[in-house]
């Protein structure tokens, strides 16, 4: 399999993980992936951080795409002072 040795040429900042589940989704669905295709896959996916590439092949999987698309990271906003504290803030007096 000459597609594998492409995979593991590239493998600083690849989600090795990711690329595996997306290659198997692919055959399940009888849509098996091309060297080229691969090779664009591994392209695509480096463009972004390891855990947002995850992010993204399960994304297409879960939605049942044929291919991989960039999506959207919403924030968790964090609150770092309680109710409390925002009650009895008086900073804006200052």
């Amino acid at each position: 399999m000459p597609e594998l040795s492409l995979v593991q040429q590239v493998t600083m900042g690849l989600n090795q993980n990711a690329v595996d589940e997306w290659r198997e989704y692919r055959e399940e669905k009888k849509k098996p992936l091309s060297a080229l295709a691969l090779k664009k896959v591994v392209k695509f996916l480096l463009m972004y951080p390891e855990d947002h590439q995850q992010m993204i092949v399960d994304s297409a999987i879960m939605n049942d795409w044929q291919g991989l698309h960039d999506i959207e990271i919403k924030k968790q906003t964090s609150r770092e002072s309680t109710l409390q504290d925002d009650l009895n803030d008086t900073s804006w007096a200052r």
